[in-house]
């Protein structure tokens, strides 16, 4: 009898721990599943995120657009200006021919010394009928290169316009890896800005750069150095808060901040991944271009950032502007 309790007292405990183990692993499924939940949730909210910056882009592409049409608008009114001239012109060369003819019929009928006085006259004529020829050629010339440069400032405009949003779209993807408290890629001004925050790139008050900020850097470089015909500035920012100098650090004030950490950052742009320095210009703003408020922490943090501000070659169309003055 005691035999057959020794026995049965494991086989009940196996049971038991079995039936533990099903329901562990019944739960550990649970979980796993409303993780998964929690994630798509959370990709959600950062594609609808990412899908209203890029509505805020295109509005503010559409206002750009709507102010160089109404400059092409005044530039067509000053080619039909041109236009009413030629046809003056036009009008007073007929003129002139019809006095010509006018005098022609005259000489037939008039007297030798009539006649020689009236061949003056022709000559005269004849000489200003010339001189307004000629200015009529060379207005007619000009009005066809004015639109010929207006013509070539439309298509140079269109492929930066074009180049700007290939551009954006290019480092968005680049940068898909980091949310938007860390950066964000907007078109502003016809210009590309990638702008970092500080808690991505430094520690607080220093201005050399963490890891995860030198792996958003190299990802920057690694596009720009495919497109070699873009400009770069990088622009350090600081809040108002007077920085607290210590007796071992190198920075003062609010301007020494931010210089360092657009040197810092064009430093690494250049030794680590190899960008051309003649293309890049790093500048400290300290607290003078805020884009919020910096009466809140909020605001305070969005102000602490590093741009990187990316322009497409402007030099044919200021080759064009400058031709045109």
């Amino acid at each position: 009898m005691k035999t057959r309790i020794f026995l049965l007292a494991p086989m009940v405990c196996i049971l038991f721990l079995s039936s533990c183990l099903v329901s562990k692993k019944k739960y550990d499924e649970q979980v796993a599943l409303a993780n998964k939940y929690l994630a798509e949730k959370n990709d959600c909210g950062d594609k609808l995120t990412t899908a209203n910056a890029t509505i805020d882009d295109l509005n503010k592409q559409i206002a750009n657009l709507n102010d160089q049409i109404q400059k092409l608008q005044d530039s067509n009114a000053s080619l039909v200006d041109k236009v009413k001239k030629l046809d003056e012109l036009k009008k007073q060369t007929e003129s002139i021919c019809e006095q010509v003819k006018q005098k022609l019929d005259e000489i037939t009928n008039a007297s030798a010394s009539e006649k020689n006085k009236l061949l003056k006259d022709l000559a005269q004529k004849e000489k200003d009928l010339i001189e307004k020829s000629a200015k009529l050629d060379e207005l007619s010339k000009s009005l066809e290169a004015q639109e010929a440069k207006l013509r070539n400032m439309q298509e140079l405009m269109a492929r930066k316009d074009s180049a700007v949003q290939s551009l954006r779209k290019k480092l968005t993807d680049a940068l898909l890896g980091f949310n938007n408290s860390e950066l964000s890629v907007s078109v502003k001004d016809g210009k590309v800005y990638v702008s970092m925050s500080d808690k991505l790139l430094f520690s607080t008050g220093s201005f050399k750069v963490d890891e995860r900020g030198k792996e958003a850097l190299k990802k920057i470089a690694e596009v720009l150095n495919k497109q070699t015909d873009i400009n770069i500035n990088i622009e350090g920012h600081t809040d108002n808060k007077a920085y607290v100098s210590t007796t071992s650090s190198p920075i003062n004030n609010n301007w020494d901040l931010s210089v360092m950490r657009a040197a810092y950052v064009t430093k690494i742009m250049v030794e680590d991944y190899s960008v051309d320095p003649k293309r890049i210009t790093p500048s400290g703003r300290s607290k003078f271009v805020p884009i919020e408020a910096n009466e809140t922490a909020e605001g305070r943090s969005k102000n602490r950032r590093v741009e990187v501000i990316l322009e497409p070659d402007m030099k044919a169309i200021m080759d064009i502007l400058n031709a045109t003055n």
